[in-house]
């Protein structure tokens, strides 16, 4: 294949790419569907449950970090 024949094959290659990239549908997309439909579903609720009991996670683990501090401190007197 010459350098003459491959530009002319490229050449095309692209334009009928571009032209058929130009024909797409005039469909305008759906919205997707609720998550609770979806396979995740269950997971996005997980998540929501996990954001509302961080705080009282966090105040636990505050809790038990007094607590073993508390008992380091004492066994080390």
């Amino acid at each position: 294949m010459t350098n003459h024949s491959r530009n002319g094959s490229v050449l095309a290659l692209v334009f009928i790419t571009s032209f058929l990239a130009a024909c797409g549908s005039e469909q305008k997309p759906t919205e997707p569907p609720p998550v609770k439909d979806t396979a995740f579903g269950d997971m996005a609720g997980a998540v929501d449950k996990a954001r509302a009991v961080e705080g009282q996670v966090q105040e636990h683990k505050e809790a038990l970090d007094r607590t073993l501090e508390q008992n380091e401190n004492s066994t080390a007197q």
